[in-house]
């Protein structure tokens, strides 16, 4: 398609509804633009996306405002405005400015603190579910579509980017996956023919949370070559993937995410965090599971088993690991620097940050279970 951003601007300018101030180049797999909403006097990001023209989004663009209107209600979803076809080829998306970043710049430098991740994923699913109960999946649920803003004190998710939203045709049914993020896309929508119902939502889902409590996945090609790939690249006479052209190089990676998606799991790739207790790796793995009818069927389902837990809010302090206002107490645990084969449980009084020796551990997941089992 040949449609210059000069010609994406005058499109817009020939609604004479936005007024645009600057271009947003976050992503580039669409034109995106800070603008103001004149008739709204409203500050908006608009995007301007190229869907499938016979997808249900460039039929009735509208189908989103409606989706993600919260009647007055806190959302977890990002407010459409509007949503209108520009021209013959695109449909532009005025969505609520959120000042905050992304879940993918929050978690570049590890992750979130823990029941933050997990208050976050809650409400992750509640807009999930929002979008079911109009029946629309997502289908590209990843960090960097999750933004964070703050409400009463709390970091508060707003699910955004509805660029791949597809409608369901009855509650139980099923449309074919997108593949624009291959580290998120669901085993069975590698199969073929691909399939995606609201249960691939929540694997996503599922992704994003393991991210906010672990860290990131790599997002690296060469990370995700498994040793049928490699084998692939040798027989190809190359040395490594970057000897390959595009083509090859993106049909090799996706085959073998494929793979991993239905074998080992994505969420092998990634570094576990000591402190994350069965219970939640329980939740994480089942959001997670290659088969779809051992996932949460409903992303309510998935909400009631993060609710159940309660637990230390640890994070990475500069030396060691700390958690706030647990059972009255201030923690910290770090390796004990007259024994470095130990690990050093402290705790203080909350907001005096007086640590005095409580207890220790061989290992820091033995002294991480030990503050939960004691205080429980």
């Amino acid at each position: 398609m040949s449609t210059t951003l000069q010609e994406i601007r005058q499109l817009i300018a020939a609604t004479g509804k936005y007024k645009l101030e600057a271009e947003n180049t976050e992503g580039a797999n669409a034109y995106a633009f800070r603008a103001h909403h004149v008739p709204l006097n409203k500050p908006v990001f608009l995007k301007v996306l190229a869907p499938d023209p016979d997808g249900e989004l460039f039929a009735e663009p509208r189908l989103l405002v409606e989706a993600t209107s919260d009647d007055g209600k806190s959302s977890n979803l990002v407010r459409v405005h509007d949503a209108h076809r520009l021209g013959d080829d695109y449909v532009v998306v005025a969505m609520e400015y959120v000042d905050g970043g992304s879940v993918l710049s929050r978690i570049e430098n590890g992750p979130m603190p823990l029941m933050g991740a997990v208050r976050a994923g809650i409400g992750v699913l509640h807009g999930v579910g929002q979008l079911h109960a109009s029946l629309l999946v997502h289908r590209d649920i990843k960090p960097a579509n999750v933004l964070l803003t703050q409400r009463c004190g709390r970091v508060w998710p707003k699910l955004t980017d509805f660029g791949s939203v597809a409608r369901l045709p009855d509650a139980n049914g099923a449309v074919t996956a997108s593949r624009h993020s291959a580290l998120y896309v669901p085993p069975e929508g590698w199969a073929t023919p691909s399939r995606f119902d609201v249960r691939s939502d929540i694997y996503q889902t599922g992704l994003v949370l393991f991210e906010m409590v672990h860290g990131p996945l790599p997002y690296n090609d060469v990370a995700y070559l498994d040793r049928e790939a490699r084998r692939e690249i040798r027989d190809a006479g190359a040395s490594s993937l970057g000897d390959l052209d595009s083509f090859d190089r993106c049909r090799l990676v996706n085959q073998a995410l494929a793979r991993l998606s239905t074998t080992k799991r994505v969420t092998s790739l990634g570094t576990m965090q000591a402190y994350v207790p069965k219970r939640l790796a329980r939740v994480i793995n089942k959001a997670t599971a290659p088969n779809p009818d051992d996932r949460y069927q409903t992303a309510s389902e998935m909400i009631g088993a993060l609710e159940t837990l309660h637990l230390p809010n640890w994070q990475h302090a500069d030396d060691g690991y700390l958690a706030r206002s647990w059972c009255g107490w201030d923690w910290r645990i770090q390796t004990d620097s007259k024994k470095q084969d130990q690990w050093l449980i402290q705790r203080s009084r909350e907001g005096l940050a007086k640590f005095r020796r409580w207890a220790t551990a061989a290992t820091a997941r033995a002294a991480f279970r030990l503050v939960l089992e004691l205080t429980a």
